[in-house]
């Protein structure tokens, strides 16, 4: 019997990740054999569910495999951020990552089923947009400046909507709130964006601050009357007429959307690897950029080092609004 010396067994270890290698390279470039869903934590209807559905699209035309979009609401995407960072990491699930269940629940809630760094890697950046301060049609108001008068006339008398407490809808109208020094009844619709307009347009709430893709119908039909939108830069394609929170005064609202992919922290890092290629790839589409234009939102993608830089900002951002505010989720 020879001896293995630990010289030979570093050459055997050596000659092992060799020869594995191109196996695990060829597993991933042969990535995805069936189906893969895509979860996102939130209620069919709203900015994410149409962004995900339109990269699901374009992914299941690139690997000729369905891309299965799976919506599981609820807890403020808490529930369905669960399913994801415990999901198999095989590549086969894949998550919509934004800043409530991850960024901001890590300081909003007392306790969470997972550990956003540690249990989801990240992706890929898909997509940047903006959010729109929308109102009541039949409030006597038309510009900014009349709405935040009319809410120090009456404080405490008007509400507004959310989709749920510490949502991106919440911190930005609390956000405008704070700058404004506006007094107003939180009423959240958890989970479901669709409803929140839906008690908008009924009277029921004067105020919700949801995302520029979800709202545009509503804004375009005369439903509901658009005040400002949060970007920083320029107004919105989608609604030129409509100006920025900076243009009417108030550049401290500042508080944008952003969505990525994430996947269980475990999957192969060659998967990760032609996941974010290929999602890259339809961010640099003509076509997807476009569909996202007119939907208010930006395509934007990134390796996953700058993702995860991203969401470590965007997390330290969130803390220190959320702990100005008071805000806690038990």
């Amino acid at each position: 019997m020879i001896a293995l010396t630990r010289r030979n067994f570093g050459l055997l270890a050596l000659t092992l990740v060799a020869t594995l290698a191109p196996f695990e390279n060829a597993a991933a470039q042969d990535f995805p054999l069936r189906p893969v869903r895509l979860i996102v934590p939130y209620a069919p209807g709203g900015s994410g569910d149409l962004i995900a559905r339109l990269l699901g699209d374009k992914l299941s035309a690139l690997w000729g495999q369905q891309v299965v979009v799976e919506n599981r609401p609820g807890a403020g995407g808490v529930i369905g951020t669960e399913t994801a960072a415990h999901a198999p990491p095989d590549g086969y699930t894949l998550y919509l990552a934004t800043d409530g269940p991850l960024t901001v629940a890590a300081t909003l809630n007392g306790r969470v089923p997972y550990d956003w760094k540690g249990d989801l890697a990240p992706v890929s950046m898909i997509t940047v947009g903006y959010q729109v301060l929308i109102v009541d049609s039949n409030l006597p108001v038309r510009t900014l400046a009349e709405f935040i008068a009319l809410a120090k006339s009456k404080p405490g008398a008007l509400n507004f909507a959310s989709i749920g407490v510490g949502t991106a809808p919440h911190l930005a109208a609390e956000l405008f709130l704070s700058v404004a020094q506006l007094n107003l009844t939180h009423v959240p619709y958890n989970g479901s964006s669709a409803q929140a307009i839906r008690a908008l347009i009924a009277g029921d709430v004067a105020m919700f601050m949801v995302g520029t893709s979800t709202a545009l119908p509503f804004i375009k039909n005369g439903n509901v009357r658009a005040l400002a939108v949060t970007s920083t830069i320029s107004r919105v394609d989608g609604l030129p007429d409509v100006p920025t929170f900076a243009e009417a005064g108030l550049p401290q609202v500042d508080y944008s959307l952003w969505f990525a992919i994430a996947v269980p922290s475990a999957t192969p890092a060659d998967i990760v690897k032609k996941l974010n290629a290929d999602i890259n790839k339809i961010v640099a589409d003509p076509q997807y950029q476009d569909a996202l234009k007119i939907r208010g939102f930006e395509a934007k993608g990134s390796t996953s080092d700058e993702l995860a830089a991203f969401m470590e900002k965007d997390y330290l951002k969130n803390r220190a609004l959320i702990l100005k505010l008071g805000l806690h989720v038990d």
